[in-house]
């Protein structure tokens, strides 16, 4: 492979492979925090009503804070962070991350209006600029190869976990408020239900911040190209070889988190103000949900790897393919469904596949990047996809009711629109895009093996 982002590969740091018990355990405190990570990012959602009812708001603004406010530092400074991730100690890094993200989050509970909220919700994003560079980076220095694709998709097992915490804990807005006031001091007796859920969930993640800082070790970087530090010339000319690989994986695989970013924050609403749950019914049946998103974390590993045996390097454009067909067809039949039961077996249905685009996305970036560049592109992936699926896909949901399906029910066109357009668009990217991915990915193989 003729490689202008590298010359060589550096392995003379790393003598061997860490311990495999240290290294899943160290995927287990990563799975872990990505879990606090997503359900901090996500409680908002079944908190929807007791805001707009306190602060008068209206969905378009529930939208920026769950979209915009989020995104605006999660995708900026995600660049700054995937630079540093490749030069710097990604432990202290990640861990920094997931101290803000966590205080971020209480102090949205002591917010007194939408301003105060939309700040902390920034600095929630702040903090969690730093997840997906540093653990996609991690995993590729503590576990070979064979084992990423399976490693990727355990990754995600967090995120489901950290959602339907979050469906279940926010849809007990309740109960959580009055254990938490049980053990607080008096001084937040004052504070609504839904405040106190904020600072619930997000204390405890300051414990994982300290038990990552001491118990995680920095390995050995491996597949490192001889580069001049600080320069972004190789990894420009890395996109530039490879533009069209990049540009299906990435642009397909956002489509797709459109699309669960638009679950994530609009179905608790959408059942509620459709099929009048109530809101423990909605928390109850998401959890539920999520625990068969819970699979998709493992199956994306299996699949792509079982693919990848038989030769398929296009492997993570299969599966982000098969994500984008599910979210279009089940996504639909659950929005437009006139009864409850029929919505209820789409959405588990669509929950099959509700991690394969994320963990697609790492393992195919590392196939073809590497591994001083990878930060960089997954922070890149991170920064449209904020601007594109995080920041527009909650806003265009609350705009559309706001203005077109104005109806209290109209929130179901609303997010048919986004499933039915993201995943259909995911697929026929994917497809046109697989030629150029395996071109990259076998210049990939070459170099590695001449080098």
């Amino acid at each position: 492979m003729a490689a202008p982002a590298s010359t060589a590969v550096d392995n003379s740091k790393a003598t061997g492979w860490p311990s495999p018990v240290y290294a899943w355990y160290v995927m287990g405190v990563m799975v872990i925090a990505y879990a606090f990570a997503i359900l901090d990012r996500s409680i908002i959602s079944l908190l929807v009503q007791p805001i707009k009812q306190q602060m008068g708001v209206t969905d378009a603004q529930i939208g920026l804070l769950q979209g915009l406010a989020f995104a605006i530092c999660y995708s900026t400074f995600g660049l700054v962070m995937g630079v540093i991730t490749d030069r710097t100690d990604r432990r202290t890094l990640l861990a920094a991350g997931i101290f803000l993200w966590s205080v971020a989050t209480a102090a949205c509970g002591l917010a007194e209006n939408f301003t105060q909220l939309f700040i902390a919700r920034v600095f929630v994003g702040l903090g969690e600029a730093a997840v997906m560079p540093v653990s996609g980076s991690l995993i590729a220095d503590y576990l070979p190869p064979k084992q990423r694709a399976k490693a990727y998709g355990i990754l995600l097992l967090g995120g489901t976990l950290g959602t339907t915490a979050g469906n279940v804990l926010g849809g007990n807005a309740t109960a959580i408020a009055e254990m938490t006031r049980a053990i607080a001091p008096a001084s937040i007796d004052a504070l609504a239900n839904w405040q106190l859920v904020f600072i619930a969930v997000g204390l405890p993640g300051a414990v994982v911040a300290a038990i990552f800082q001491l118990t995680v070790r920095e390995p050995a970087r491996r597949e490192v190209s001889k580069q001049e530090k600080w320069s972004l010339k190789p990894v420009v000319e890395q996109v530039r070889l490879n533009a069209f690989a990049y540009t299906a994986i990435m642009v397909s695989a956002i489509l797709n988190v459109a699309c669960i970013y638009a679950q994530i924050s609009w179905v608790p609403t959408f059942v509620m103000r459709v099929y009048q749950w109530t809101p423990e019914d909605v928390g109850w049946f998401l959890g539920a949900a999520g625990i068969v998103g819970a699979t998709s974390s493992i199956t994306v590993g299996w699949f792509m790897s079982w693919l990848i045996a038989k030769g398929r390097d296009d492997a993570p454009l299969i599966a982000i393919a098969l994500h984008g067909i599910t979210c279009m067809v089940f996504g639909t039949i659950a929005c437009l469904s006139p009864v409850a039961s029929v919505m209820v077996v789409a959405m588990f249905c669509k929950a099959i596949c509700s991690n394969w685009s994320t963990s697609a996305l790492l393992m195919g970036l590392s196939q073809i990047t590497p591994n001083e560049q990878r930060g960089q592109l997954v922070a890149f992936y991170t920064l449209i996809n904020g601007l594109i699926a995080l920041s527009a896909g909650a806003y265009i949901i609350g705009l559309l009711t706001d203005t077109v399906f104005t109806e209290p029910t109209g929130i179901r066109y609303s997010l048919t629109i986004v499933f039915a357009c993201g995943g259909a668009g995911a697929a026929l990217l994917v497809w046109a895009g697989r030629p150029a991915f395996r071109a990259a990915a076998e210049r990939a193989k070459a170099w590695a093996e001449k080098s």
